[in-house]
């Protein structure tokens, strides 16, 4: 019941920061008037009480680093500051508002499909009062590559999603000088203890993650790599690059023959990790690795694998 309960204020803090941040200024009437009809109020209340409005606002600064603030001129409420609200993952936001507007019309519910995360998104309110409350976490986990689970105290630094998965960074017992990811779905029980951490002022969770595609890292170094990529997979890195290193180096367009066979070649530095891997090899034959020599190498060898299963495989 407390998980459920806690779920709820978050999807209220969150209905909070998307209201105010989409209006830009907004009186305290209109947010009441808003709230009066948002899916998320459980209890069907006609405004929110002062005492409760003002506890929000501490917490989504807390939670969120966000501040609520009050413009006594024109009595209306914004986001004090913009950089950090820009920060804030808009995807966050965005999926709110869509998850509510959903929510205000059974006609749309099976209109508009979303991915469901795996169920380590259950363990997200105990990670995320951990963090704010400096409490570590009583963690019983089991790798995908493991016979068994084991069960380590952990202290958590941040949380991040990679494929549709959630992740928590931190320290734990078992590695207590590594800094290391731990995927929540593989995760089968997680409580709070009452032993305290802090963690480390140096530690940035962006910088933690900037020499890296996905939650890989793996102790890899960062490199330069180059691949060749068709015009057609070429539109799809343009739209959604890959890293923020990614550079166009070159584009050669379609030939006037017709033939289909323009190209585009992309620069990264960055480690190349599993992650970033796999990621390459969904392009298939779209894409081709120019450097590092030994990561073609990697892929010239996994061509000739495929040739080599589908040349023994029977075929029915």
């Amino acid at each position: 019941m407390r998980d459920r309960s806690a779920s709820s204020l978050y999807s209220k803090y969150i209905w909070l920061v998307d209201t105010i941040y989409s209006a830009g200024h907004i009186t305290r009437d209109e947010i009441d008037r808003r709230w009066a009809v948002s899916p998320v109020n459980d209890e069907h209340e006609t405004s929110i009480p002062e005492t409760t409005f003002y506890r929000w606002r501490n917490e989504v600064e807390m939670l969120f680093g966000l501040i609520i603030d009050c413009d006594r001129r024109t009595r209306t409420f914004f986001i004090a500051n913009a950089d950090a609200a820009n920060k804030t993952p808009r995807w966050l936001l965005n999926t709110f508002a869509l998850t509510s507007l959903v929510g205000q019309s059974r006609q749309m519910q099976d209109r508009i499909l979303l991915e469901d995360m795996p169920s380590g998104s259950r363990y997200l309110t105990p990670v995320i009062e951990s963090i704010r409350d400096g409490k570590t976490l009583h963690v019983t986990y089991q790798r995908f590559d493991s016979e068994r689970a084991h069960t380590f105290e952990f202290e958590p630094y941040c949380l991040k999603t990679f494929k549709l998965r959630w992740y928590m960074v931190g320290r734990s017992s078992d590695h207590p000088t590594e800094v290391r990811v731990y995927a929540l779905d593989r995760v089968s029980r997680l409580v709070m203890t009452n032993h305290t951490y802090a963690i480390p002022a140096d530690f940035d969770a962006q910088a933690f993650f900037r020499d890296y595609y996905g939650v890989w890292t793996g102790g890899a170094k960062p490199e330069k790599v180059v691949i060749r990529v068709t015009e057609r997979g070429a539109d799809f890195l343009r739209s959604l690059p890959l890293h923020h290193s990614q550079q166009e180096m070159l584009t050669v367009h379609e030939s006037a023959s017709g033939r289909n066979d323009g190209y585009v070649v992309f620069r990264y530095f960055l480690a190349p990790t599993f992650d970033f891997i796999q990621e390459l090899r969904t392009h298939g034959a779209d894409l081709q690795v120019l450097a590092p020599e030994w990561l073609a190498d990697d892929f010239l060898k996994l061509g000739k694998a495929y040739l080599d299963t589908y040349s023994v495989s029977p075929r029915t």
